[in-house]
């Protein structure tokens, strides 16, 4: 099979280094904001608000519903006027909306400001990453995408510790302060966004007519789906596993931490080199099957805590741990090159924040059924093994882009690198 390209890619029109060091500064400064928040929501509300239980799921599940809502109309801005004033804008708004978060006595005050920050969850990454590879040369565009997740990755977990130092003091003030300092770093995002040259991210031209759009893209949405469904392991991992470990396994409690360490760092250590190659079709297709396959494997091996014993326990909860991490860096790796392969020249921002909806989507599905599932018994988790390996052997099929002709580029000849 021959290899395929990124359809509409220009070597000449590369982001400047400083634009693209400026993304991943900004990728980076969100993901640390985001994970602070999202490391201490649920005890904030509860300690630092006075909100109910019940009020707590509702002011979190409406920033969830809220995300879903913003996604399209966020991508469809930054078409128009470009990622640099767009980025700017939710970046400031995201800012007063924890300030307004940080200082809620209520659960209507929390209920509008949750609200606020969750409709612009959800589209702005897409636009950092729609940012970063708008203009890169062939084959660049996975690599960049693996650079800043693997960023964004670190940044989740760096903003964990100041959450940690709040949880451990258990004064309001506290919580409060950390909220104030996510406020402060989208504030930054903010500053960086509007420091980048108008014409390094400037509004996506339209080419070719509207019937390139997103529901007309049949291949691209089932790659969507696909990649929604796959990312069910993720939730497995980060949901389903720590329920076992604590309800059904005689492995010590610390060992949910163990978990959520080893995939921190092997997404770290492992993004960016298990991405390359992912932008040619057949490459992208192996990698979403070994990746649902290992998924598979790691569920599998789950109902084997049922030989009991504290260390044979933890043995297999760290087995499982490693093999659906690996799983989920070879999903998102495969599923990110071929969905690239299937937008079209000058739509980016639009399909990626159409691709992010999928795991948005399970986001919302997924906990309720791995919450189930997982209060059962042994095969549960052996039909989710069937799923993935399943999965995996769907994704052989993912069909190859439609050929295009390739435009003459009468640009002279750059070699801007793709980030920095």
């Amino acid at each position: 099979m021959s290899e395929a390209t990124f359809p509409g890619s220009a070597p000449s029109a590369a982001p400047k280094g400083g634009t693209g060091r400026g993304l991943y500064a900004v990728g980076l400064f969100d993901a640390v904001g985001l994970g602070m928040y999202l490391s201490l929501s649920v005890l904030f509300l509860d300690q630092a608000a006075g909100l109910t239980n019940h009020q707590v799921g509702v002011v979190l599940g409406t920033s969830g519903v809220t995300s879903l809502l913003g996604a399209m109309p966020i991508a469809r801005a930054a078409e128009r006027f470009g990622v640099r004033a767009v980025l700017g804008v939710l970046f400031a708004v995201r800012c007063a909306a924890f300030v307004a978060l940080a200082a809620v006595a209520s659960f209507g005050q929390a209920l509008l400001a949750a609200a606020v920050a969750g409709l612009l969850s959800r589209g702005i990454g897409p636009l950092i990453e729609s940012g970063l590879i708008s203009r890169v040369p062939d084959g660049r565009a996975v690599g960049a995408l693996a650079r800043l997740r693997t960023l964004r990755n670190a940044g989740m977990a760096a903003g964990a510790l100041p959450a940690g130092v709040a949880i451990a003091a258990g004064e309001a003030w506290v919580y409060r302060a950390v909220l104030l300092g996510s406020a402060v770093l989208f504030l930054c995002c903010a500053v960086i966004c509007r420091s980048f040259p108008a014409e390094a991210v400037a509004p996506e031209r339209r080419a070719g007519d509207r019937r390139a759009g997103i529901l007309r893209n049949r291949a691209f949405l089932g790659i969507t789906a696909l990649y929604g469904a796959f990312t069910l392991s993720a939730l497995l991992l980060g949901i389903g596993l720590p329920l076992w470990i604590v309800q059904r396994t005689q492995a010590p409690p610390w060992s949910v931490t163990v978990v959520q360490l080893l995939n921190t760092v092997l997404v770290v250590a492992l993004q960016v080199r298990l991405s390359r190659g992912s932008e040619r079709l057949q490459r992208a297709r192996g990698l979403m099957c070994r990746g649902g396959l290992l998924a598979g494997l790691g569920a599998a091996v789950v109902p084997l805590t049922v030989l009991g014993g504290r260390w044979p326990d933890l043995t297999v909860v760290v087995a499982a741990a490693v093999l659906l991490s690996l799983g989920e860096l070879l999903i998102v790796a495969g599923s990110t090159g071929a969905a690239l392969l299937h937008i079209p020249k000058g739509r980016r921002t639009a399909h990626l924040a159409a691709f992010n909806m999928g795991f948005a989507a399970t986001t919302v599905v997924g906990p309720p059924l791995i919450g189930v599932g997982v209060g059962g018994n042994w095969t549960a988790w052996a039909g989710w093994a069937l799923f993935f390996a399943v999965l995996g052997l769907v994704a052989l099929r993912v069909p190859a882009p439609p050929a295009s002709e390739p435009e003459p580029d009468r640009r002279p000849a750059a070699a801007a690198p793709a980030g920095a």
